[in-house]
């Protein structure tokens, strides 16, 4: 099972594709002004924060986060049969309903200049809030942890 990824070519792969998965659905949730919206911060293990939020309910049962650049986002995961590495990482399938905790799912942190450098990622718990807008993550291994915000509903 994947803990954290340092410096690994796999964790690359399963970032990028699951980077790849919500940001190639060109629907984005943007402020009335078309500005992208929404942040995420990292409390943990170091603090970082970012605005802008590519968030993706594939109405499926697939709920797909990207926070920050799309090339290098600060915070990714997904929720859903339709993540990306689900079966090799062992993560869960079940669908998104809607708000609660959603646990083992895939998520991916990235506090460095690039994939390589200062990544963290592997199965975690993703809460999405009452709202359906806002929510948090923490890593099942502990390393990382945080908030989103998604910028609008993902109803």
């Amino acid at each position: 099972m994947f803990h954290r990824v340092q410096s690994s070519r796999i964790g690359t792969a399963i970032g990028l594709a699951l980077v790849a998965s919500v940001v190639a659905v060109p629907a984005r949730a943007q402020a009335a002004n078309g500005a992208a919206s929404g942040w995420a911060k990292v409390a943990k293990p170091k603090a970082r924060s970012v605005t802008g939020a590519h968030c993706v309910n594939f109405h499926e049962g697939t709920l797909g986060g990207v926070f920050g650049r799309t090339e290098l986002p600060l915070l990714a995961f997904t929720i859903g049969p339709k993540s990306a590495m689900a079966d090799q990482m062992h993560a869960s399938k079940a669908k998104f309903t809607g708000p609660g905790s959603y646990r083992n799912v895939i998520v991916m942190v990235y506090l460095g200049k690039t994939a390589l450098d200062d990544t963290y990622g592997g199965l975690g718990t993703v809460t999405v809030n009452a709202d359906w807008r806002t929510g948090s993550y923490t890593l099942n291994d502990g390393t990382s942890a945080g908030t989103w915000d998604c910028g609008a509903p993902v109803k």
